[in-house]
C-alpha cells in the first residue's frame, strides 16, 4: 500500500525578489507612515544634542592687529606688511557646536596678529592666532596662516621747528601782520631711516583763500616734513605731536591779524629846521611818497591822527642850494604797520636875486588862454610853508 505523503507533489518555494516585493507591497502604507515617523524622531533626538559639531565657513575675515604700542615701546615699528588688503578677505573654517551654529560669528575664533612678539629688525614673519573654545568651537583651516612684515626701529626726536611758507597777496587796503604757528616745534616719531632726515615741519599758507575781515584769524592748516634740500618725506609712518604732549596730531594752527590800511600825509611843516642864508628863500618842498599807508590796532582811536610827523626835522640853515634829505618818520604809537618809515624830501633853495629876474608871463600865454589852449604847463611849486618848531616825540606821544 503506498504511502500518499510520499506520493504528493511538493510546492515551489517562492523566489527571494518575490518574498522582497510582497514584504514591500503588503501594508505599505503603514510601512511608509513608520519611516517618516522614524525619521522624524532620528531628527529631533540630535536637534536636542547641541554638543554635536557642524563645520561652518567664513569669508571676508579680517585679520586684527595687536600690541602696537608695545612693539613701539620695545624700539620696533612695522613699515610694511600690514596692509588693508593683507589683512582683510581672509577664509576661516570652524567646527562649531550645533547649538550656537546661527549664531557664532567669526570675530568669536579673533583672528590676530600680536607685534609684542617682534624682536628684531628686518623681515619678520607673524602667526596669525586664533582663539578655540567649548562654547564657539575650534578653528580647523584659516587661508592665511601667516604673515610677514618689514621691521624697522622705533626713534623719537624733538624740538623739529615749524615754519610757515605763506604765498599769496591780500586785497589792497589790507595788511597783514606777520603769521604765527601754533605750536612753534613738534616732536616726531617713527622709522629711523625716515626721521634722521627730517629737518622741518613745513605749513603752507596761501592768504588769497583768507576769510577778509579786519581782527585775528586762526585756520587749522595741514602740513609736510622736509629734509634739508626741502625734499618732502612721507608720513605713512611717522606721528607728529607737540612737545611734551603724547598727542599725535595732523593740522597746526595758524594765527594771523589783518588790518585796514589808511593814507596819511607827511606834515611838511615838521620836516625842516632852520632858515636858509640871508637872500635866500626856500621856494618850495617835494615830498616822496607824500602819503603813507598806515595800519592801526583795532584798539587804537586812529581818527584823531590826521598826518605823520618827522622824527628827526633836516636842518636848511644856512643853505644856498637846493639839497635832498632822507627825513625819518615818527611812528604813531598804536601803528602796527607803516608803508615806509621815511620819505625823501627836497628843498628848493633861490637866491633872491634869481626870484626877481624870472620872466613874468607874456601876453602870448593870455591869448592862448583866450582862444581856448591850453598854456604851457610849469613846473608845480609847492607853496613855501612857514615853518614852526618841529614836534618832539614826547609831543608827539
Amino acid at each position: 500500500m503506498s504511502n500518499p505523503e510520499i506520493n504528493e507533489p511538493k510546492k515551489a518555494r517562492p523566489s527571494f525578489f518575490r518574498r522582497m516585493l510582497s514584504a514591500i507591497t503588503h501594508n505599505w502604507g503603514w510601512k511608509l507612515g513608520c519611516l517618516i515617523f522614524a525619521i522624524a524622531l532620528w531628527s529631533g533626538l540630535i536637534m536636542q544634542d547641541g554638543t554635536l559639531l557642524r563645520s561652518k565657513v567664513f569669508t571676508d575675515v579680517t585679520i586684527s592687529v595687536l600690541n602696537e604700542e608695545t612693539m613701539m615701546r620695545n624700539g620696533y615699528i612695522v613699515v610694511s606688511g600690514l596692509d588693508t588688503n593683507e589683512l582683510s578677505g581672509v577664509r576661516l573654517r570652524a567646527d562649531v557646536p550645533q547649538r550656537v551654529y546661527d549664531t557664532v560669528q567669526a570675530s568669536n575664533f579673533n583672528a590676530r596678529v600680536d607685534l609684542s612678539r617682534v624682536r628684531g629688525t628686518g623681515r619678520q614673519t607673524l602667526q596669525v592666532l586664533t582663539t578655540s573654545t567649548s562654547t564657539y568651537g575650534t578653528v580647523t583651516d584659516l587661508s592665511v596662516s601667516a604673515i610677514e612684515v618689514e621691521v624697522e626701529e622705533y626713534v623719537t626726536r624733538s624740538r623739529i621747528p615749524v615754519r610757515i611758507a605763506a604765498t599769496g597777496k591780500l586785497p589792497d587796503g589790507l595788511y597783514a601782520a606777520a603769521a604765527t604757528a601754533d605750536p612753534i616745534y613738534v616732536e616726531i616719531a617713527g622709522p629711523k631711516s625716515l626721521v634722521d632726515n627730517v629737518a622741518r615741519c613745513v605749513v603752507p599758507y596761501d592768504m588769497s583763500e583768507l576769510a577778509y575781515y579786519v581782527g585775528t584769524e586762526r585756520t587749522a592748516m595741514p602740513f609736510r616734513l622736509e629734509d634739508r634740500q626741502e625734499n618732502e618725506i612721507p608720513q605713512d609712518h611717522i606721528s607728529v605731536s607737540p612737545l611734551n604732549s603724547g598727542i599725535q596730531i595732523d593740522t597746526i594752527t595758524v594765527e594771523q591779524t589783518i588790518y585796514e590800511l589808511i593814507s596819511l600825509p607827511v606834515d611838511v611843516d615838521s620836516l625842516f629846521t632852520g632858515e636858509p642864508a640871508d637872500g635866500y628863500r626856500l621856494v618850495s618842498v617835494d615830498v616822496d611818497p607824500s602819503q603813507v599807508r598806515v595800519a592801526f590796532s583795532e584798539t587804537s582811536d586812529a581818527a584823531d591822527i590826521v598826518s605823520l610827523h618827522a622824527a628827526s626835522p633836516a636842518s636848511i640853515d644856512g643853505l644856498t642850494e637846493s639839497q635832498a634829505f632822507t627825513v625819518s618818520l615818527l611812528r604813531p604809537t598804536d601803528a602796527k604797520y607803516m608803508s615806509v618809515s621815511s620819505v625823501t624830501v627836497t628843498a628848493e633853495i633861490r637866491s633872491e636875486d634869481e626870484l626877481r629876474r624870472a620872466p613874468t608871463p607874456s601876453p602870448e600865454s593870455d591869448d592862448h588862454q583866450a582862444d581856448g589852449e591850453a598854456a604851457p604847463e610849469e613846473p608845480a611849486v609847492t607853496p613855501t610853508p612857514e615853518l614852526s618848531p618841529a614836534p618832539t616825540a614826547e609831543a608827539a606821544e
